[in-house]
C-alpha cells in the first residue's frame, strides 16, 4: 500500500553551553507499508542541494537513509549503540547513535538520541516526524 502524505519534521539539537537549536521542515512525501514495515520518502532542499530521504520504520528500530547532496545512513535501536556514516563534500565520517527514546505510532515517529561523529560527541538530538494523509 502506498499513499501521499504531508510531512512535518521537527529536529531539536541540544549541545552543552549552547541554546537549543530547533529546525522544522514541511514536505510532501510517500508512505509505503510492506512486510510490517513503513517507509516514508520525501525530498528537501538544503542550499543548492536536493536531498532525498527514506525513513524505514518498524516497531523497535528505525533507519534514516539520505542521498543526493549527501549520503547518510543513520540507524536507531533503543538503548543500543548503532554505527552509521555520513559522506559529504568534506569527506566521509563514521556516526554513532544511541537512542534513549524511540516510538512509532500511527502517524508519528519520534526518536531522542546521542550522536557522535568519529570519537566526538556532537550532541543530543530529538527528531519527530508527523505524517498525515495528503491529497
Amino acid at each position: 500500500m502506498q499513499k501521499s502524505v504531508l510531512i512535518r519534521l521537527t529536529t531539536t539539537i541540544r549541545q552543552p553551553n549552547v541554546d537549543d537549536q530547533v529546525m522544522e521542515l514541511r514536505s510532501e512525501g510517500l508512505l509505503t507499508e510492506k512486510n510490517n514495515r513503513r517507509y516514508l520518502q520525501y525530498a528537501e532542499q538544503q542550499d543548492d542541494l536536493e536531498i532525498r530521504t527514506v525513513v524505514k520504520l518498524s516497531e523497535d528500530e528505525a533507519l534514516i537513509l539520505r542521498s543526493g547532496g549527501l549520503q547518510m545512513r543513520l540507524p536507531f535501536l533503543l538503548h543500543k549503540e548503532q554505527t552509521g556514516n555520513l559522506t559529504n563534500a568534506q569527506g566521509s565520517f563514521m556516526l554513532t547513535t544511541k537512542a534513549h527514546e524511540l516510538s512509532v505510532e500511527n502517524n508519528r515517529f519520534k526518536v531522542r538520541y546521542d550522536l557522535a561523529m568519529g570519537a566526538d560527541h556532537v550532541g543530543e538530538y530529538e527528531m519527530e516526524i508527523q505524517f498525515t494523509e495528503g491529497k
